[in-house]
């Protein structure tokens, strides 16, 4: 992820990779991510960002570990030499920090800029990153029950998402144990965590619907107080499991963000053209 050499004007456009950040060992994660990314688009600079201000600030104070946001390193290619540059979100749904810390990027002063949307953006997208996550469902959907978390988001259109990922994930689960709640606003964690105590399952497997499985899969999901993790295991002596690795690990997700990168790609070739 460090800083390549100075562009010259044949150069591929850069690549922009906007994550939210993490604290935890789930960085790891954007390692994968990056490796994914450099085998599709050889020859193109990637670059890393940050939305998160919380993340970038306690990272700074704890480890002295510098993350740059979206306009830092969008000035640092400019300066490198790069009028062209493909920014591919890889946040879960257009929400507050695609909206706030992203597309108004778009129209940065000196580039030419493309936008790649957050995995959940179509219909396409939702059926993809269903058939993805279903290669690590259980056979069995009545004894075992697969409980899907995601952070939640205060923005009307990635609560929209959120709505849409659910409502085609129960029809296409209708009267299996597949459950999903958001840690902050809909749909409703409490209405997920009823299914569950209300099913015949013995058995829940957490799969975050987060690309990094980082604090809130620790401490909110699988934490031994306080957690979703405990709250079952006080109804029930479930047998509790979970994928322990975020979306970021899944190959099937990270096609979806490598499509939507592609789209943001080809908008600069056709700029150019044009």
């Amino acid at each position: 992820m460090a800083a390549g050499p100075v562009a010259g004007a044949t150069a591929k456009p850069a690549i922009v990779l906007v994550a939210f950040g993490t604290s935890t060992q789930a960085f790891d994660t954007y390692d994968y991510i990056d490796k994914k990314v450099k085998e599709r688009y050889p020859g193109h600079e990637v670059r890393w960002a940050y939305t998160s201000r919380i993340v970038r600030k306690k990272l700074k104070q704890e480890e002295q570990r510098h993350l740059p946001d979206l306009n830092e390193t969008l000035q640092e290619l400019k300066a490198a030499g790069f009028t062209e540059v493909a920014i591919q979100s890889l946040h879960v749904v257009p929400g507050e920090e695609w909206e706030k810390k992203v597309v108004s990027y778009q129209k940065t002063p000196g580039m030419k800029i493309a936008l790649g949307k957050p995995l959940l953006s179509s219909l396409a997208d939702r059926e993809k990153v269903i058939k993805a996550l279903a290669r690590d469902f259980p056979e069995d959907l009545q004894q075992h029950a697969v409980f899907l978390v995601g952070h939640g988001s205060p923005s009307p259109a990635g609560t929209r998402e959120y709505l849409a990922f659910y409502t085609l994930l129960l029809s296409k689960y209708k009267g299996k144990n597949v459950f999903f709640g958001v840690l902050s606003g809909q749909p409703e964690m409490k209405n997920a965590l009823n299914g569950v105590k209300k099913s015949p399952a013995t058995a829940v497997t957490f799969v975050p619907l987060m690309v990094v499985a980082g604090d809130h899969f620790e401490n909110d999901i699988m934490g031994d107080t306080d957690s979703l993790k405990s709250e079952l295991l006080a109804h029930k002596a479930y047998e509790i499991q979970a994928i322990d690795k975020g979306l970021g690990y899944n190959d099937g997700v990270v096609q979806v963000f490598l499509e939507h990168l592609e789209g943001a790609l080809n908008s600069l070739d056709k700029k150019k053209k044009g």
